[in-house]
């Protein structure tokens, strides 16, 4: 009975995302439905599920996501980002170096499909240049989803440091190496080949000024980004939030602002995640139900690559991921073997998500530079391969 309940339940979590349920009312669904075939009394459901809304682990992930696609959407609506853009192109005039680190400090805007905030300069840098608009794609899509295993103000790093109950800074530890082979591997194949080309803007600023002003409009994300591994999550995004006011250049409506974060799918995203962790932590029998399907044969290793990478490419959803399959599989492991374990999980959950054809960053980015899906995989052969290999390596030096 409960074999048949995971299959339910994770059926209707995939089924309803792909249908655009929003995705924490989707996984609560899926909880609900297995804690039934669990046979776990209506009233005790209801309890278990109270509880998980009222744990200090679910309350500090709530206001962490809302702290993140705030300060995102603040430095959109206050002019910051595109300050942080105009000196950063006054400041290096080398055109390769501006197409690795505009995509690169442009990954912190967390907000959902927010790789096309740079495919515009991505496409006027690339013009110049002479690359095709596959190319442009691939760097847009690739460098600024490469910094996602190490940067502490993801969302989905967020989310699988509360499930998993393993601190930021040592989730990120283990998935540095991952994100540094990509990094190097989007280097050497998309930029290292082309041409150097310098490019002026006329301005009567010194050197001086235009770095201080680099630094002006980042600090906000230095700060954050810094300060997040080492105080209380929210504080670091929180203290970016205020800094990004103190630097504002445009006046703006703070409510009108927070009206545009659409925070409330994220939101319930949170908060779904941490109740079908709950109800997974009280289905009796699981943990051992898991262990008798690995005993019959089937390598532990080998279902830590397939299912996450199936998930990923199915609901093209960091967040789905860890929420679904960390509470599945974290606990089948020792405690020496949770970060290796959580690191593989996330990582093959993210090579599926990255190439999924609903994955929204994917779809946007495509949909702006005119590119099939067909193109921008060409454009991938080496570099997917490296996100994945890389993974596996990782796993293997570190468990």
């Amino acid at each position: 009975m409960l074999v048949l309940g995971l299959i339910i339940s994770f059926s209707l979590i995939l089924y309803l995302i792909k249908r655009k349920v929003p995705m924490g009312l989707a996984i609560i669904s899926g909880g609900i439905a297995l804690a039934l075939f669990s046979r776990i009394p209506v009233k005790e459901i209801v309890i278990i599920m109270g509880k998980a809304l009222v744990e200090r682990q679910t309350i500090e992930l709530v206001v962490s996501v809302f702290l993140i696609s705030l300060l995102s959407i603040m430095m959109q609506g206050y002019g910051v980002m595109d300050k942080m853009v105009e000196y950063l192109e006054k400041m290096f005039s080398n055109t390769k170096t501006l197409l690795f680190i505009i995509p690169s400090l442009l990954s912190t805007f967390m907000v959902t499909g927010s790789a096309i905030v740079a495919a515009p300069v991505i496409d006027t840098m690339g013009d110049k240049v002479g690359i095709s608009k596959a190319r442009k794609a691939a760097i847009n899509l690739y460098l600024r989803h490469a910094w996602y295993f190490i940067m502490p103000i993801s969302v989905g790093i967020v989310n699988a440091s509360y499930i998993a109950g393993i601190p930021i800074k040592s989730l990120i530890l283990a998935q540095f190496p991952v994100a540094l082979a990509c990094l190097v591997a989007a280097y050497l194949v998309y930029i290292a080949p082309l041409p150097r080309t310098e490019h002026e803007f006329t301005t009567d600023e010194g050197k001086g000024n235009i770095f201080l002003k680099v630094l002006r409009y980042t600090s906000p994300l230095l700060v954050s980004l810094v300060l997040a591994i080492w105080l209380p999550f929210y504080l670091a995004i929180l203290l970016g939030c205020v800094l990004t006011y103190l630097v504002r250049v445009e006046t703006a409506d703070f409510k009108v602002l927070l009206i545009k974060s659409k925070n409330l799918p994220l939101f319930y995203a949170a908060v779904g995640i941490m109740i079908f962790k709950e109800i997974m932590e009280n289905i009796p029998g699981l943990t051992m139900l898991i262990r008798d399907i690995i005993n019959e044969g089937l390598p532990f290793w080998l279902i830590l690559i397939i299912l996450p990478f199936t998930v990923g490419y199915i609901v093209a959803n960091t967040s789905a991921i860890v929420g679904m399959l960390y509470p599945l599989l974290l606990p089948l492991v020792t405690q020496e073997q949770l970060v290796p374990t959580a690191m593989l999980i996330y990582t093959m959950g993210y090579c599926g998500y990255f190439i999924s054809p609903i994955h929204l960053c994917q779809a946007l980015t495509n949909e702006f530079f005119k590119v099939s899906t067909r193109e921008l995989y060409r454009e991938y052969r080496i570099t997917v391969p490296v996100m994945f290999m890389a993974s596996v390596i990782t796993y293997l030096f570190i468990r």
